[in-house]
């Protein structure tokens, strides 16, 4: 067969849903990996997991592996292949994740970093037990055995699932970090200019909204254990590792990456659903998490989190050649320009408002003569009929 051929053939292969298939011009050959794979968005380096299917490989890896490593290993069974990489169970103790293009060490960094795991002991979480990274993160994590359940038995399940995230959110609230704002709008950035979009959004958070050490959940890493629901962590997404720098994200981002893969399921039949979703997420959670400033759109609240999960979203589509899931993240930034108008229609409010209540002041302090009453009772009724405006003009969080 010709090189030509070959080639045509390599791309007409059933393409793994761990491969960016949309973004790289190259066949799906993990041999290749480790050299790089050009994309516009970067070049992107793997390794050739494949070997990791020898059971022999196991036993001669042992010594670079972290935690406890399977070291006598007679069967390695792929069990499930999903956007992160490749599931196999290792005889009948294990279930290992191959991480064929690595995209940091978040998932190690659970278990080595002993202050994260003694915090995370309470949490619905799976934590790993051994793995394997190299200089560009993750490679290999192993995990006690376990099953996932299928991500469209979840649409059923938003309020274990929220609940459950509360739980894990609520045991790193003692690791959290202050507000970093600025960062979190470079990321927006980051991502509008890769993906060339229309769109610009940025925010001013409060200082309840905190971040949290990385722990990334998907719907394609939740098991049933011991009658709960417990979440196995999963490694960056590789359109967030091309396009965005890392960053600890509050939980709301999280809540909001779930809650939007939810709704392209249905999950959600009205606006009341969604809010008792972030309401029993934030049960076991500092109440200023979900204070009305913190959730507030004039502050970025839940809608700036759900727009960079779309953002995301839109990533993934174009990467992996998902067309419904891109029309449907298209249509949704549609509105984007709708609250944005919103939005800058309400800071001419405020600030009329804040004017209002500045010239008040200033009259009742300094002011006489017939007109001093007057004045100040005047610009009293303009900055309570601009807060009126401004508090039912305010996009709704949920």
């Amino acid at each position: 067969m010709g090189g030509t051929d070959a080639l045509v053939a390599a791309k007409e292969a059933p393409v793994p849903p761990w491969f960016p298939s949309a973004l790289l011009d190259a066949p799906c050959e993990p041999a290749t990996f480790s050299a790089g794979l050009p994309s516009p968005w970067g070049r992107l380096h793997g390794w050739d997991y494949t070997v990791a299917l020898s059971p022999d490989w196991w036993s001669a890896t042992k010594s670079k592996g972290w935690g406890a490593w399977p070291d006598k290993v007679t069967t390695v069974t792929v069990v499930a292949e999903t956007r992160a990489g490749v599931v196999v169970d290792l005889d009948e103790g294990w279930t290992a994740h191959l991480y064929p293009f690595p995209t940091g060490k978040d998932v190690s960094t659970l278990a080595l970093y002993s202050a994260w795991a003694d915090a995370l002991g309470k949490a619905p979480l799976l934590m790993p037990v051994a793995g394997l990274h190299d200089d560009r993160g993750d490679t290999v994590v192993v995990f006690p055995k376990h099953a996932c359940l299928p991500a469209s038995s979840l649409k059923e399940q938003t309020a274990t699932l929220a609940e459950g995230l509360g739980r894990l959110h609520q045991t790193l609230v003692a690791h959290a970090t202050p507000n970093t704002e600025r960062r979190w709008n470079d990321r927006l950035k980051a991502m509008e200019d890769g993906l060339k979009s229309t769109t610009l959004w940025r925010a001013s958070h409060t200082k309840h909204v905190v971040g949290l050490p990385t722990v990334e959940v998907r719907l394609d890493g939740v098991v049933h254990t011991e009658g709960d629901v417990h979440f196995v962590p999963q490694p960056r997404s590789v359109v967030d590792f091309l396009l965005a720098p890392a960053e600890r994200l509050p939980g709301v981002a999280i809540m909001a990456r779930m809650e939007q893969r939810l709704a392209l399921m249905g999950a959600f039949e009205g606006v009341a659903q969604r809010q008792a979703f972030y309401e029993t997420w934030g049960k076991a959670l500092p109440p200023g998490w979900t204070s009305l400033a913190s959730v507030s759109t004039v502050n970025g609240g839940v809608w700036i989190w759900r727009y960079e999960a779309i953002l995301l979203m839109l990533a993934e589509a174009r990467a992996y050649g998902l067309a419904d899931q891109a029309t449907q993240c298209d249509r949704w930034l549609l509105d984007v320009s709708r609250i944005q108008a919103r939005l800058g229609e309400l800071r001419t409010v405020h600030a009329v408002r804040k004017g209002a209540l500045y010239a008040a002041v200033a009259a009742a302090l300094i002011g006489s003569g017939p007109l001093h009453l007057p004045f100040t009772f005047g610009a009293l009724s303009v900055g309570f009929a601009a807060h009126v405006v401004h508090r039912k003009r305010t996009p709704p969080p949920y």
